[in-house]
């Protein structure tokens, strides 16, 4: 059964940010502009996300469920970067009306070479934790973490829009240590993880202080050469 999840306002999501006006400026180069994203439309802001321990799912359209646009919100198009590994990484992600027992899945062909896709950011807040729910099936092993991301430099927080990833620049990337595996019905796995890990290190706690947003991220590394059929992605807040 397809779980029904609902979409991170976007006054949420951006409630973490500095304030100040709307940015339209970058340091980096004219190019760097011409970039795209599912995301056609904000979250809406006819519901509200939780921040407290246990409350909704902060990770938009984790469902693949979003009305008239299943991958609404997921970053499929990595062109803009200018990388040449990804330069065909939207074709390889489509979105399936239904697959081998649940409706509304993503499917990541990483057959072609690396492949990957990633969450809306989520606000990260200091001295929290997150516990992320994935169901999935592949036939190879795709790593899934969450990525930790500031602001890019020359970039003015801004808050009357979706954040885009390519405002912001990656500094962190979660652990797999911790990560439970268990069966599901119809040979979906569930993945459990959390971030941070129960009993971080102090040095790693310290490289987390920088971090304003968090996605949920996932690769078919270019060795893997399989597929992946992703649903359900839960993030909470557990602390």
């Amino acid at each position: 059964m397809r779980s029904v999840l609902i979409p991170v306002l976007l006054t949420a999501v951006l409630s973490l940010a500095a304030s100040g006006a709307p940015s339209s400026s970058r340091l980096n180069p004219p190019s760097r502009l011409k970039r795209s994203s599912t995301l056609t439309k904000p979250p809406s802001t006819s519901a509200r996300t939780s921040s407290r321990a246990g409350g909704e799912n902060l990770c938009h359209n984790g469902g693949m469920d979003f009305e008239g646009d299943p991958l609404n919100g997921w970053m499929i198009d990595y062109a803009w970067t200018g990388n040449s590994n990804y330069a065909n990484n939207k074709s390889r992600i489509t979105a399936l009306a239904s697959f081998e027992g649940k409706n509304g899945v993503m499917h990541v062909n990483g057959k072609g070479g690396e492949t990957k896709v990633e969450s809306l950011p989520i606000p990260f807040e200091k001295g929290a934790r997150y516990r992320c729910t994935v169901d999935y099936k592949s036939t190879t092993s795709p790593h899934i973490y969450f990525a930790g991301y500031q602001w890019v430099p020359g970039i003015r927080p801004y808050r009357d829009k979706p954040i885009h990833i390519g405002d912001l620049r990656r500094i962190y990337k979660s652990q797999f240590r911790g990560h439970d595996i268990s069966k599901a019905a119809g040979g979906w796995k569930r993945e459990t993880f959390e971030f941070p890990i129960e009993n971080a290190s102090e040095f790693s706690l310290k490289h987390l202080t920088k971090v304003r947003f968090i996605t949920v991220y996932f690769m078919i590394i270019n060795d893997a050469k399989g597929e992946a059929w992703i649903d359900n992605v839960v993030v909470q807040r557990i602390n």
